[in-house]
Parts: structure tokens; sequence; C-alpha cells
């Protein structure tokens, strides 16, 4: 029997609430839209969607038509959507209360435009604390995805890293999906051979392995450089598709749903507090961060073990690195216990939208953009 293995890709796509319409549309045609005509072209290839409430909200008014097809998409089975915190909240941060909101209004919203209840939930920035599966189970959720890093910080092999594992709060269970890194950095940022040789050498011959690869959207043309790469003339994301086509008697394309539908988890794990490995290294301190930089690349260029074990600081280290995102973070828990107290009415629902826009993660945090 020849090798086989299974590819779910998931791309998440996010604009900030009060981002520049100029800039979501600049946006929509070099990543949005191209994604869309490319997976409409290539029915063979099957994948996971998510737009954040905000940005769903822009698609809705400016391109309807957009949500049209994504809807028929979805309707065929080649597209599943997936929920999370409407306005893309770290949910880590926010009051139970409030993270049931989130959870809840972005499944009604998935459920009302696309006609099925989304069971995955997208993990804003990847921040995992390990009480989260009370949270998302209770919203309806029965999955996530975390980076393969959390994964090796609970002690699971490299090689035990294909396919998702089961994990619980309070007895509230919940699979866990590693987006995996081999596969996050090659993709699209590779040669097309390239991916599909790693594929080839990560499958099996009892075809029980699943590469998860859970990234942003925004990285098939609207990153710099990436337009021309993805879409003009390299056509990555064509060939790449075509390729995947090509190759469907050993590679598998599926959804997390779908997956778990016909599979069983690889086991039991609980996660540590974490995030994808960069975000480790930003929460940092300047001279604790370019100290942590230096130390894992040099780990890893020299093949050295502990380069599994190196972790930076946890998201919320935010906090104290900059009193100013404190400040902020704490002015949004009063405003949610005033939210809270107020009577059920007219007023307490627009306050209670103002509470969840404003508890978006872009203000908490800084990246490379």
């Amino acid at each position: 029997m020849s090798r086989r293995i299974a590819l779910a890709l998931t791309l998440h796509n996010h604009q900030p609430g009060g981002n520049f319409g100029w800039v979501i549309e600049e946006t929509y045609r070099h990543a949005y839209l191209p994604m869309v005509e490319a997976i409409e072209r290539h029915p063979g290839v099957r994948l996971a969607l998510h737009y954040t409430g905000p940005l769903l909200e822009w698609l809705g008014v400016e391109h309807p038509d957009f949500i049209d097809r994504l809807r028929a998409l979805v309707e065929r089975g080649q597209v599943e959507i997936l929920g999370g915190g409407y306005f893309e909240p770290v949910l880590a941060s926010l009051p139970e209360r409030d993270r049931l909101s989130q959870l809840t209004r972005m499944a009604d919203e998935v459920e009302r435009r696309f006609g099925r209840r989304p069971k995955v939930a997208w993990l804003a920035e990847r921040v995992w604390e390990p009480d989260l599966p009370t949270s998302l189970a209770g919203a309806g959720y029965e999955s996530t995805i975390v980076d393969d890093a959390h994964f090796r910080a609970a002690a699971i092999p490299e090689n035990a890293m294909w396919g998702p594992y089961t994990t619980e709060d309070q007895g509230k269970l919940l699979t866990v999906f590693g987006t995996e890194q081999g596969l996050r950095y090659r993709i699209p940022f590779r040669q097309v051979d390239d991916v599909i040789a790693y594929l080839w050498d990560h499958a099996t011959e009892d075809g029980s392995r699943l590469g998860t690869m859970g990234d942003d959207g925004e990285k098939f043309g609207a990153w710099p450089s990436t337009w021309k790469h993805c879409w003009g003339e390299e056509r990555w994301v064509e060939r790449f598709f075509e390729a995947l086509e090509a190759n469907a008697g050993w590679l598998a394309t599926t959804t997390p749903s779908d997956w778990l539908a016909a599979n069983r988890p690889l086991g039991r794990v609980y996660l540590p507090v974490g995030s994808y490995a960069e975000m480790g290294e930003w929460a940092l301190p300047p001279e604790e961060s370019r100290a942590f930089h230096d130390s894992l690349e040099r780990a890893r260029a020299e093949g050295r073990p502990e380069a599994r074990w190196l972790r930076g600081a946890s998201w919320r280290h935010f906090q104290v690195k900059y009193r100013e995102i404190n400040d902020l973070h704490k002015r949004m828990l009063r405003v949610s216990d005033k939210v809270a107290t107020m009577p059920p009415g007219p007023a307490r629902e627009t306050a209670q939208d103002d509470l969840l826009r404003g508890q978006s993660n872009d203000i908490y945090w800084h990246g490379l953009f």
C-alpha cells in the first residue's frame, strides 16, 4: 500500500474594527477575493476559512456577493467556516461572561450567514490558557487550533504532532489541533514541489497522519511582496492547488471537523500557557528578547535538542512591558462590570456591543507590523 497523508489548510482572515475602508478593500482585492476565486476553480481542494466579526460586517456591506460565494462553497462541502471570538479578542484576557458572549455571537453570525453552526473556534493569536476548554465547550465548540509549540511544551514528540489531541478543563472536553511549523513556514514561501515533498516525507502506510496549517490569509497576497508571488507571475497558489489535485491519490485535503468525524484523536494532552514562539519573544523586555532570539536561533542552527524547550514570556507580559496596555485592560474590566449590572434593554445592548468591540486583541500587544 502506498503512503498517504491528509492536509487541513485553515486560513484566518482578520481586520480590526475601525480600520480604514480603503485598507480593507486593498486587502480584499489582493488576498481575500483571489483566494476564494482559486478555491472555486479547484473543487478538489477542501479547506477551512475563518473571517472575524468586523471583517464579516464589512464584507456584508461592501461585497455581499462575496458572502454568497462563500456560502455556495460551504453548501457544496468544500469549505468549513470557523467560529471564535466575534471581535477577535484574546479570550484569556476576558471575564467568563464576555468570553461566552464573544464566542456565541460569532457562532450565531456564522450560522446566520452560512447555514451551519461552527464546531471549530479560531483562537486569537493562538493564546492558550488551561481554562479555555470550559469557555469554548460552554459556547458549543468542539475543537480549536493551537501552535505546535504548545505541543512541544507539553512534551509531545516531534513525530507525534501529526494529528489532534483531546484536552479538558473541569471535565469540559475539547479537541486541539496543532498548526505544524514545517507547513506553516513553507506555505506559501517555499517552492510548491518542496511542500509536496515535505508532505510525502511525513506520509505513512496507514494514512493516519494529518498536517494542519493554520495561519493568516493575508500572507497570500496582502503581505509585502506576496501578491506577485501568490497571484502574479509566479502563480504560487494556483500551482499549489493544481499539485494538491494531481496528488489526491495519496494526499487528501480535508477540514478539521471532517477529519474528526472519521478519525480518533491521537491521545490526551494538557497544554501549558503559551502562544506561537514569536509572540513569546515579542512579549519579553528588549534585552531579554534579543538574548532569547539569539539563543533560540543558535540552538536551532546547531541542532541542539534544547531548542524545543526554549520559550519566551506569556502574552499577558505585555501588560508589564507597557503600562498603558495594562491600563487599557483594567479599564475594559471595569466597563465590563458596569455593563453586567445594567438592566436589560436597548441601552444595555448598545453598551454590550461597544464593550465587545473594544475587546479586540489588536491594541494589547505588538508584533513585526
